[in-house]
């Protein structure tokens, strides 16, 4: 399920600068829910994977400067759709080690700003995600950063590969199953569905999978041979190079 709206972050110390920007974003046409912050500190201290489609980062900033910032934003996600606003050029180079894909000169004008947008509603028409509420957020959680989810007391958490989340709702692990694509992910137990692609090795004896973050997953008895030979699928798919 996809938000209608696109999710933008504006990081920018100047607030005519950043008025500027959202007056731009607004011209543009595109449904978008914009959260401005004055300062990199303050945009990393609430900064999750997955919140926003689209950060505007100005790289000089009293403080963090945006290219800290955006360093340290990669640390935790690594796919959301960055462009820096500057009044100079001089960090390209930072800027394409840390895959920003625009770089808008201030004052921005309409035509920078309608293409970094179209930049971020390409990407997410193209991501796999899933969207789940966490922490009374609706979030857009890739799936490829998804090790497996564990049904615990009417809620469901989420391991990735680099935190866990929880889910602020009730969800059924059922419709959950309904909406991932299998393979990579399997449902291997009534509170388990496994993404095969970080699994180390499946302990039949012990009736778990032993994942590559040195987490494990059980499986239902009655799922073991499904279980087994659908990772045993997958691995022979994956070496000769169909996945």
């Amino acid at each position: 399920m996809m938000d209608k709206l696109l999710r933008i972050a504006i990081c920018e110390d100047f607030k005519e600068d950043a008025r500027h920007l959202l007056d731009c974003i607004k011209k543009s046409g595109i449904d978008t829910s914009c959260r401005l912050f004055s300062c990199g500190e303050d945009f990393l201290a609430s900064f999750d994977e997955g919140q926003f489609d689209m950060i505007f980062m100005d790289i000089y900033m009293s403080g963090m400067t945006g290219v800290e910032a955006v360093r340290k934003i990669r640390e935790i996600d690594e796919n959301t759709v960055i462009a820096f606003t500057t009044t100079s050029l001089d960090h390209t180079l930072d800027g394409y080690r840390l895959g920003v894909l625009k770089y808008i000169e201030k004052p921005a004008i309409q035509k920078d700003v309608d293409e970094a947008l179209k930049m971020a509603l390409m990407k997410r028409k193209s991501a796999a995600y899933i969207s789940l509420l966490i922490d009374g957020v609706q979030r857009e959680i890739s799936l490829d950063s998804i090790l497996y989810f564990e049904h615990q007391n009417h809620a469901v958490t989420i391991n990735l590969t680099n935190t866990v989340l929880r889910t602020s709702q009730s969800v059924k692990l059922d419709d959950m199953e309904a909406e991932l694509p299998s393979p990579p992910f399997l449902r291997c137990h009534h509170s388990y569905i496994v993404n095969i692609k970080y699994v180390q090795s499946l302990d039949k004896e012990l009736k778990t999978f032993n994942m590559k973050n040195g987490g494990k997953v059980y499986i239902r008895r009655q799922d073991l041979k499904k279980s087994a030979e659908a990772y045993k699928n997958y691995l022979f798919h994956t070496a000769r190079g169909d996945k």
